[in-house]
């Protein structure tokens, strides 16, 4: 197993920058598929666990939508359907690369923005799904599960377009300008993120190999 300042470094990035797009509608899941599609599962669980968390925190401090009392009510139904979503992403991720073995931009483009979506829609689903089982009979004002649970569906899907249009773009620019992945090394999430240099056998990005 090799540990990668840099990767360590992208990921503590990623993590902070939920604190930011959990504040913003429709791409608050994009530093989950970021780390799914770049950096290791184990990584790419621990950014789900943290954008899970910032939603928790959120919710206490501006606790004004139904969305936000249920997380107060019940707050795994913010960590775990994230965490499995982040999972699923980057599950979906190594599939398609492994399927398609991208070689080309667009090829790639298509295996991150297929597993962004994927990605989008789980973490949908699971929470839409929680709220239905485990407090069907909550309410936040006048909105109930099942009046809340139709516009939840509907974010969902644009959140399912942005993160499909949005992902590739900075996943394939990290990969070029991070990893220094070029055009004819496809992104293979878990792999190692540089190549020995040729001078001396050496990795000169500062791993660490166990």
């Amino acid at each position: 197993m090799k540990i990668n300042t840099r990767s360590i470094t992208l990921a503590a990035t990623l993590a902070a920058l939920c604190c930011v797009t959990g504040l913003l509608p429709y791409v608050f899941f994009l530093p989950v598929v970021v780390a799914a599609t770049t950096l290791t599962v184990g990584v790419t669980a621990f950014v789900g666990l943290a954008f899970g968390a910032v939603s928790i925190a959120y919710s206490f401090l501006m606790p004004a939508s139904f969305v936000a009392t249920a997380f107060v009510e019940a707050p795994y139904i913010a960590i775990l359907p994230r965490v499995l979503a982040a999972l699923g992403c980057f599950g979906t991720y190594k599939l398609l690369t492994r399927l398609v073995k991208p070689q080309r931009y667009v090829a790639r483009f298509a295996c991150v923005s297929g597993a962004a979506a994927v990605g989008s829609i789980l973490n949908t689903a699971f929470v839409v799904g929680l709220f239905a089982l485990a407090l069907p009979s909550l309410t936040a004002g006048a909105t109930t599960v099942w009046l809340a649970i139709p516009s939840m569906l509907i974010n969902g899907a644009i959140e399912c377009a942005c993160m499909a249009a949005l992902a590739p773009p900075v996943t394939l620019t990290l990969d070029k300008a991070v990893f220094k992945r070029g055009a004819g090394k496809p992104t293979s999430a878990g792999a190692s993120d540089s190549a020995p240099s040729a001078h001396d056998g050496k990795n000169d990005n500062g791993e660490i190999s166990e």
